[in-house]
């Protein structure tokens, strides 16, 4: 008999894989959605499947370390990102990694999201005032693994150089939620520069920001919040 905990979990990985296409955060098979389960087990979209047609019995279950665990399929390329990002940070329980247009053409050029709006405080370590970039490495490698991994730190989303960006959170839909977020910087941010480029709020109102948010986490829309 299958544990309920684990199927309502497959079925919200579902659920927010599907959202990356409805959202434009990914073309395609692009992108990628992981959990963590509570015996430390991950469970993980499957390799190159198209999301309308997966189901809750597609999404594979693997070993923290990566290893086979259920599932009739292989997992996602990009396990080892998800095994390296889970082991690096104990409070995180989701990611969500996408190719969304604006955040991957800053990939791309290899430039950090600028503080253009308020709402890149959350995403964010106190003292930063960017969304930085992880050094390139070939997708599904370990080295990108560890790129992302170091890169993150203790923000909440980091872009991958020439490929596009992961962000998490203690639920898959917080992780959805702030990888909306990192393009929509990135797209305010693009359409600031054609008009002559923004003027960039700094840590320190950032700094502000969050203790705002933390006073009034219904009028910002979550924002200060991990729900």
């Amino acid at each position: 008999m299958s544990d309920p905990t684990i199927d309502v979990i497959r079925a919200e990985v579902v659920r927010v894989a599907r959202l990356l296409r409805v959202r434009r955060l990914a073309i395609g098979t692009s992108g990628n959605v992981g959990a963590r389960l509570a015996d430390g087990r991950i469970a993980i979209t499957p390799s190159s499947m198209d999301y309308e047609g997966m189901t809750p019995d597609d999404v594979v279950i693997v070993t923290a370390d990566g290893s086979p665990s259920e599932g009739r399929h292989g997992p996602s390329s990009e396990l080892p990102l998800h095994v390296a990002t889970f082991a690096a940070r104990p409070d995180v329980q989701a990611i969500v990694h996408t190719h969304s247009p604006f955040a991957t053409a800053f990939s791309a050029a290899r430039s950090e999201i600028p503080a253009v709006h308020y709402v890149l405080a959350p995403l964010v370590a106190p003292g930063r005032d960017a969304l930085r970039v992880a050094p390139y490495a070939t997708f599904g490698t370990e080295e990108l693994a560890r790129n992302a991994a170091t890169t993150l730190g203790d923000d909440q989303a980091v872009l991958l150089a020439n490929h596009g960006a992961i962000a998490v959170g203690t639920t898959l839909s917080s992780a959805l939620g702030r990888a909306e977020r990192v393009e929509e910087l990135a797209m305010l941010a693009w359409r600031a520069e054609l008009i002559g480029g923004a003027k960039l709020l700094d840590a320190d109102e950032l700094d502000r920001v969050r203790a705002q948010m933390s006073r009034f986490p219904r009028q910002t829309g979550g924002l200060g919040s991990d729900e």
